[in-house]
């Protein structure tokens, strides 16, 4: 666990590497994934940034009624917010995105993992809604002795009347069944 935590400081490293061409994975890697291990500088950079909080009312939707702080961040082509719960699970929601667009520039941006660490496709299966509308995919990245792994979860909608039609997140969780991952570039 310690050498995944001190493997993570290279996150903010590879947030600050080109983003992918679609801005919900631009502004996850620029918040989620730059400030997972130091998540006071999130808060700080959401406020240097004069990203207005959410009130608690509607907070709770993208923080899915657990603790937390949400912040809305208004962009040309649409809003976003990035949702920061207590337990440390941090995501962006689009209110607008091309779903095509957000899961190639998500298979880009966590697809390959920073070394030590490797990345695997995960089962989707009960990470999110698959249907003729919406598209959940997920990653892992963690190395075969770590008994946890960072989680990396999209969920699509291509209904423009969904609430949100993108959500990128990531969380510290226990190791997934390591026979339900599909290893990817980078690993033996």
């Amino acid at each position: 666990m310690r050498k995944l935590l001190a493997t993570a400081a290279l996150l903010p490293a590879l947030a600050a590497a080109s983003p992918p061409p679609d801005s919900i994975n631009a502004l996850f890697a620029g918040t989620c994934m730059k400030h997972f291990y130091s998540q006071d500088n999130l808060r700080k950079a959401m406020s240097d940034m004069g990203a207005p909080e959410a009130p608690p009312d509607k907070a709770e939707f993208f923080l899915g009624g657990n603790p937390g702080k949400a912040w809305f961040v208004i962009a040309p082509s649409t809003t976003y917010v990035v949702a920061l719960r207590d337990d440390t699970v941090c995501a962006v929601f689009a209110q607008r995105a091309n779903p095509d667009h957000a899961h190639a520039g998500f298979s880009a941006l966590v697809g390959t993992a920073p070394e030590p660490l490797l990345a695997a496709v995960q089962d989707a299966t009960g990470l999110g809604p698959n249907d003729k509308h919406t598209r959940t995919m997920a990653y892992a990245w963690s190395r075969p002795e770590d008994k946890d792994e960072l989680l990396f979860i999209l969920t699509t909608s291509k209904s423009s009347e969904a609430t949100a039609q993108a959500m990128a997140s990531m969380s510290l969780v226990g190791k997934a069944d390591s026979s339900k991952a599909i290893p990817l570039r980078g690993t033996p």
